[in-house]
Parts: structure tokens; C-alpha cells; sequence
């Protein structure tokens, strides 16, 4: 049954939903504060944020296998291992291109606006801002080793010791290139290989299906968990860096409004519009969740079945782009590092603001597609430039908010990245869109 007869479709009931736990988020938090602790405000508070817990929770619950399967799949479809490299050299450069154009732009808007000078000091210390350096950050050896050792042990620890522990972990780089070598070599054994194909064949299946059964809360599951962050939202933080966070917001409009629709348009030959419908129940759903890993199924399920990227290219392109393409978390970077450096009174020079773009492209591949992550990488680039790690207490009042916008943009990347490459293989349908969906394994009907 198309999504038509049902009523509104997907994403104008998760953006009712976004909407509505916004409103009731700031209105509660407005009149009762953040710092509620107990009375059905608490209570009501607690259930939505164990709610939006479980769906991301349910998402997350797929990852792993769909990953491994769709990436098989995709492999097992593409053939030889010239195809599969030609096709993997196009995706790494793609995303490679895009990264470093937002950490660029990045560093033009911050130079322009300068978010750092003129900060009201007191308002900050009011917010009684720690300058503890976040244990994620510390646990990395972030500080201890150098930039360059901790991004090559990026690339390093993808090949897996163990893949069952990796499997286990949720390791994805290591699970990435695990099916990646599988399906190479399920290739190059030919017939011998048909049994095993066929039985993750209908992993793959399973697992999209499952994610239209989970799609059918979303909307419910969105607004218990956007209410619950903008009940706990100081809006004193907000105030207080709202020249910086306005900078980052800016940065990541341009990018996601103007560079990548461009690339869309000209390399792609699709209409960024009619992309933006396709996958705008994923890019709602990224900004809820914080999470581009969470938002995975969701962005597969919506290319092949609104926008009509071929599978093969999807399934590679995508889980791929949820692990090493973060131009969102890359631009954040690039402007929260200028912006304590200002905080701080100190001037970068233009070598160093050279280094962190350098620095910045290269450790938002190794950014875990998990909230937060960013955190990791943020403190290799302030290290690179000599800046104390303790600068990331400055921001971390309204990282969470923030966090949402460039997970979004990470996620709209991706998808460009899976229209681009997509087509330069001759694998888009182009009669199929979010008005005439493809009619198997659809999304919208939640």
C-alpha cells in the first residue's frame, strides 16, 4: 500500500514530530529548568529519553549485520576485483573531495566572523564550564602520541585481528574490509561460493525489512527523543556561544546548500531537490539521533527505493561513507579549533591554519559514526597546532545540539557521494523518485 493512502508520508510525520518535542522540550525546560530531579516532570522526562534510547538502540541493532551483508552483496554484484577497485578509488576521492572543501569553508567563515573575539566571559563562567579533558578524548592517547600516528593506526586497525571480535565490537572499518575480502574472494572460488551468497543474500533481505518494521515508531520514538534533549537544553549555553555555534551552523548551510548540490547537479546529472525529498526521512532522522551509524538502514533503504541508486553501488558506497566521510564533524572542527584558539587570545598563524586543514581532513575519517565522536578527532587537530586539549570544556555546553546539524550533513555526504558515484557506474533508475517509489522493500509506508 503506497504511503499515499495512508496519510502523510514519512518525513512530514517525523518533521511533525521533530517539531513538536522541540516545542514541548523548550517550553518544559523554559518554565521548570534542566535540572529537574524528581516529580512526574522527571518521570516523563526520564520515559521519553529511555524511548528514544530504544529506537536507536533497534537501529543500532542492525548495523552490523547489514553492513557486513549489504557490502557482501555489493561486492558478490560488482564482480572483479578491477571493478571493485575502480569503484572504491571513486568513492575514497569523492569523499576525500568533499571533506576537504567543508574544512575549507569552515576556515573562511571563522576567519570572517572571528565567534571567539568579543565573548562575553562572564556569561561563560556562569555556565561553570569544566576544562576536564572528556574521558573519549583521553582514552585515545589524544595529547600523548602525534596526529600522524594516531590517523595512520586508523587505517592500520581496519584490517581485523579477530573478525568475530570485531563482529562483536561493532568494529565497522574492520567489518567493512572483512566483507570486503570475503566478497573478493567468494568471486575468485566462483559456483563453490553460490550457497554461502544465497544465505547472506537473505541476511540482507531480512535486515532491510527489519528496518521498515522498526521505521514504523519513528515518528513516536523522534519526539520522546528530541524532547527529552531540549529539556535538558540550557539556553544560557545557547546565549553564551550563540556566536560560535551560529558560525558552525552557517558553515555546514553553505556546504550542504551550495557545494555539495553543485557537485550533485554537475557530476551527478540528479536534482539535488529531488535527492533532498528521497532521503529526507534519513537527514530527520540523523538530526534526531546524532547518530549517522543509527541512520544507516534508513539512508540505504531510502537511495534505492526514492532515489534509484542501484544497490551494488549503495550498499558499497554508503555504509563506507558512514565510517570515513564525515563533512559535517570536519567543518565543526575546523571552526570549534579557531574558536578556542580565539577564546584563549591566541593567534594562529597561516602555517597553522594550514595544518589544520590538513589535520582536520584526515582525522574526520577516522571519526566514529557514533555521537560524539568528533570529540576524539577535535582534540588530534588542537593538538597538531600545540592548543591544550583542556579548550574542549569550552564548547562541550551545546556540543550535543551542534552534533545533531553535523550529523545531518555527514549523512547528506554520503548520499551525494552515492548519486555521484552511482552514476558515473550507470546505476540510477531514473523513473523511480519519492513521488513514484520503487514498490519493493518501501520505507514510506510507515
Amino acid at each position: 500500500m503506497s504511503s499515499t493512502k495512508k496519510g502523510l508520508d514519512l518525513q512530514w510525520q517525523i518533521l511533525i514530530a521533530i517539531i513538536a518535542g522541540i516545542t514541548f522540550g523548550i517550553v518544559i525546560n523554559m518554565n521548570l529548568g534542566a535540572n529537574v530531579t524528581e516529580g512526574p516532570i522527571y518521570a516523563i522526562k526520564t520515559f521519553f529519553a529511555y524511548g528514544g534510547d530504544i529506537f536507536i538502540r533497534l537501529l543500532k541493532m542492525l548495523i552490523v549485520p547489514l553492513v557486513f551483508a549489504s557490502i557482501y552483496m555489493a561486492i558478490a554484484k560488482i564482480g572483479s576485483p578491477q571493478e571493485l577497485g575502480k569503484l572504491g578509488g571513486k568513492t575514497v576521492a569523492y569523499y576525500f573531495l568533499t571533506t576537504a572543501l567543508a574544512v575549507l569553508i569552515g576556515l573562511i567563515v571563522v576567519n570572517l566572523i572571528n565567534p571567539g573575539q568579543g565573548i562575553d566571559r562572564t556569561a561563560l563562567e556562569a555556565l561553570n564550564i569544566t576544562t576536564e579533558v572528556p574521558e573519549a578524548v583521553s582514552n585515545q592517547g589524544v595529547g600523548e602520541r602525534s596526529a600522524v600516528l594516531i590517523i595512520i593506526d586508523t587505517f592500520v586497525n581496519m584490517i581485523p585481528k579477530n573478525p568475530i571480535e570485531s563482529f562483536a565490537k561493532g568494529d565497522i572499518l574492520q567489518i567493512i574490509f572483512f566483507a570486503v575480502f570475503l566478497g573478493v574472494v567468494s568471486n575468485l572460488v566462483g559456483r563453490r561460493s553460490e550457497s554461502m551468497t544465497a544465505v547472506i543474500e537473505s541476511l540482507d533481505s531480512m535486515m532491510q525489512k527489519g528496518v521498515m518494521l522498526i521505521m514504523k515508531i519513528a515518528p513516536y520514538a523522534i519526539f520522546m527523543l528530541v524532547a527529552a534533549i531540549f529539556m535538558d537544553l540550557g539556553f544560557a549555553a545557547l546565549s553564551a556561544l550563540g556566536k560560535y555555534a551560529g558560525t558552525v551552523i552557517l558553515g555546514l548551510t553553505i556546504h550542504a546548500v551550495i557545494i555539495l548540490p553543485i557537485l550533485v547537479m554537475v557530476l551527478g546529472r540528479y536534482s539535488p531537490i529531488k535527492l533532498a525529498k528521497a532521503v529526507a526521512p534519513a537527514l530527520l532522522t540523523a538530526w534526531s539521533t546524532a547518530s549517522s551509524a543509527a541512520t544507516l538502514p534508513i539512508t540505504m533503504a531510502n537511495l534505492k527505493n526514492r532515489a534509484g541508486v542501484d544497490g551494488k553501488v549503495s550498499n558499497f558506497v554508503l555504509p563506507l561513507g558512514a565510517t570515513i566521510n564525515m563533512d559535517g564533524t570536519a567543518l565543526y572542527e575546523s571552526v570549534a579549533v579557531i574558536f578556542i584558539a580565539q577564546l584563549l587570545g591566541i593567534d594562529l598563524t597561516l602555517g597553522q591554519q594550514a595544518i589544520i586543514f590538513i589535520t582536520a581532513s584526515l582525522a574526520a575519517v577516522g571519526a566514529a559514526a557514533i555521537p560524539g565522536a568528533g570529540l576524539v578527532t577535535m582534540g588530534i587537530v588542537l593538538t597538531a597546532v600545540g592548543l591544550p586539549l583542556e579548550g574542549i570544556g569550552l564548547i562541550l555546553a551545546i556540543d550535543r545540539i551542534l552534533d545533531q546539524f553535523r550529523t545531518s550533513i555527514n549523512v547528506w555526504g554520503d548520499t551525494t557521494a552515492a548519486v555521484v558515484i552511482g552514476r558515473s557506474e550507470n546505476a540510477i533508475d531514473d523513473s523511480i523518485s519519492p513521488e513514484n517509489p520503487l514498490q519493493t522493500n518501501q520505507i514510506t509506508n510507515g
